[in-house]
């Protein structure tokens, strides 16, 4: 019975990292957030840009597609931040010790713990004004872990520098109720900008507008058709006690505005592929005749036309059939 669960939960945990990684895929293709950038790293892994201080001002917009511009500026306020702790952490609160990783990876040899593909010291796009975070499912961990990738000191008080502390994966909440519950790719990121981002912001998920303005028709309709789905994904399944709920269902009004305005634009312009065939393939063909032609093959010769006779045909009914 024992080894029937076990196997039913393996089966179980497979299946549910497998959806993870799509999610982690379609995550990794958006683009125009205010303060992270994400990029893929293969199948299994994802790279994280936060930034550490958020932006101190930013716009409001109005989607009249008569006045697409500025309203209003606000300034943020650090008070109405998510959290007030300090940096950098404490690496015993923030990484999983090297014990519990040897409980967590059995099949490891000795004194490894859940390293990830490639250490940190090989990451080239290091920004001192950005930290970076490697989210990663691989199938030999059965879960999603995250580890720190530059700007370590920052964010945790390492005793020393060696790479066996700065390759041990953050203990997050996310992550750690994620066999038990329903924990998605955004809760995490909502995670680590709650630790990383000072002072935090109200909306993790706050949309760059003035990126989608540098883009150009075609690419900003696919743009922020990407943003749109992934908006509406974090709206549906993101519980309304989050604070930063609200907030995203905000944007995604808008953003669902800018995006069919562009849409409706691209239409106008003749730009739309799918529109540019449609058109191309109802356009009447010119099709050239002979005027003395005739559309049937010329008899051979010799061939002549069968004479046709009228034939009578009965009106009274044969076969002894009576008539009514």
């Amino acid at each position: 019975m024992r080894n029937n669960y076990l196997k039913s939960q393996e089966a179980h945990l497979k299946k549910k990292l497998q959806c993870f990684l799509q999610e982690l895929l379609r995550m990794g293709t958006v683009k125009g957030f205010k303060h992270l950038a994400t990029y893929l790293r293969g199948k299994e892994e994802m790279v994280i840009s936060i930034v550490n201080e958020p932006q101190t001002q930013h716009r409001v917009y109005n989607t009249d597609s008569r006045r697409n511009s500025v309203m209003e500026e606000q300034v943020a306020d650090p008070s109405k931040s998510f959290t007030s702790q300090q940096l950098p952490y404490d690496k015993r609160s923030l990484l999983i010790s090297l014990r519990s990783q040897m409980n967590l990876n059995l099949n490891a040899p000795k004194g490894i713990g859940l390293p990830p593909a490639s250490p940190s010291d090989k990451e080239s796009n290091v920004d001192s004004d950005t930290t970076l975070f490697l989210i990663a499912g691989y199938a030999r961990y059965s879960c999603p872990y995250v580890w720190v990738r530059s700007n370590h000191q920052r964010l945790i008080r390492l005793t020393n520098d060696s790479t066996q502390e700065k390759d041990s994966p953050l203990r997050l909440k996310s992550t750690n109720k994620w066999n038990s519950h329903d924990i998605h790719i955004w809760d995490i990121i909502a995670e680590l900008v709650k630790l990383c981002t000072y002072p935090s912001p109200l909306n993790p998920f706050e949309v760059d507008f003035d990126y989608f303005t540098t883009l150009s028709l075609q690419d900003r309709v696919i743009a922020t058709g990407a943003m749109v789905h992934c908006l509406q994904n974090i709206v549906l399944h993101t519980q309304d006690e989050k604070v930063y709920a609200s907030k995203v269902f905000e944007e995604l009004q808008i953003i669902t505005k800018l995006h069919f305005q562009a849409l409706q634009q691209l239409v106008k312009d003749g730009g739309l592929p799918v529109l540019q065939q449609h058109i191309a393939r109802s356009n009447p063909r010119q099709r050239s005749t002979n005027s003395g032609s005739s559309r049937y093959p010329s008899a051979g010769p010799g061939y002549q036309t069968p004479s046709y006779t009228s034939q009578t045909y009965q009106t009274q009914p044969q076969y002894g059939y009576a008539q009514y």
